[in-house]
């Protein structure tokens, strides 16, 4: 996290339960200055408050709205690991890069043109009518 914050300014970060730990709310919160959205499922299923402030602050103020938009995130992984191959051939850090952004663009193509695709089976009188522009 240490070095996406010399990159970028990160306001929150969101784990899934396996990150669930006193010292990684912590450290996210006390050194980086982040807010964590992690659920508190770690451990034995109890009625009791759990031990640590941040720990209890997930039990009481989860925010599973904006949990949900992680789920969004890993589909997108999913769908780029799956159509566009889960490494780079490239060797350098440049290259990489470039590679990456291309397979972004490239996913980006794919689905509008998926869409356009789509929407060739409606009847035109209740098609969007951005769908004439693409």
């Amino acid at each position: 996290m240490i070095e996406a914050l010399s990159r970028v300014r990160l306001g929150q970060i969101t784990a899934d339960a396996g990150y669930d730990s006193e010292a990684n709310h912590r450290f996210a919160r006390e050194d980086c200055r982040v807010r964590t959205l992690i659920p508190p499922t770690r451990g034995r299923p109890t009625k009791k408050a759990a031990k640590g402030r941040y720990r209890r602050l997930m039990q009481t103020r989860f925010d599973l709205k904006a949990y949900r938009d992680r789920v969004q995130v890993e589909a997108v992984f999913s769908m780029l690991k799956r159509r566009l191959e889960p490494f780079t051939r490239t060797r350098t850090y440049w290259s990489q890069c470039r590679e990456l952004h291309l397979k972004v663009l490239t996913h980006n193509l794919m689905l509008l043109l998926q869409v356009k695709v789509f929407y060739r089976a409606i009847s035109w009188h209740f098609a969007p009518s951005w769908i004439n522009q693409v």
